[in-house]
């Protein structure tokens, strides 16, 4: 009789289940780095918005003038909030905007994101991003609309990057 070679039923279905359970693993663990990228970018983009912002309120703060004036305006990035297309998909995100403090915020269009070099961000994908503006302690906060798993400001997407 001639001696059989090749590989057991067994052995297949071993090298079989082992190869499913490593093509898992491997899947979750490319989801993850995906979400994580996401979350990344998104920190990346708002704090060079924030940067830019930052020197705006620092420029209007060194000029003497009141955010209302016609002339800081000229110096602010993005546009009034109020009234705006981008005024209701922030109302629904962030609350604050809800108690009807809307006069220091400002959202930035497409434009203006090419402006301040973030040429490849559409509102589409990211959403708005919106700054709220202080010019007494020199600070713009920024806000996005779509966020990232509930959380919408720079600070909070922060904390979730140290989890």
């Amino acid at each position: 009789m001639k001696k059989q070679k090749g590989i057991t039923l067994v052995a297949l279905t071993i090298t079989i289940v082992v190869m499913i359970i490593i093509a898992s693993i491997t899947t979750y663990a490319g989801i993850d780095l995906i979400k994580e990228a996401k979350l990344q970018d998104l920190v990346t983009n708002m704090l060079l918005i924030q940067a830019k912002a930052k020197e705006c309120v620092e420029e209007v703060k060194f000029q003497k003038l009141a955010i209302e004036s016609d002339e800081a305006q000229t110096y602010l990035i993005g546009n009034k909030l109020s009234g705006s297309e981008a005024e209701t998909e922030a109302k629904e995100v962030i609350s604050e905007i809800n108690d009807g403090n809307i006069k220091n915020y400002y959202y930035l269009s497409e434009g203006n994101l090419n402006n301040i070099g973030l040429k490849d961000l559409s509102i589409d994908d990211y959403g708005y991003f919106i700054i709220k503006y202080d010019i007494e302690n020199i600070t713009a906060e920024v806000m996005n609309t779509k966020g990232y798993k509930g959380n919408y400001t720079l600070k909070d997407l922060q904390a979730l990057q140290g989890d």
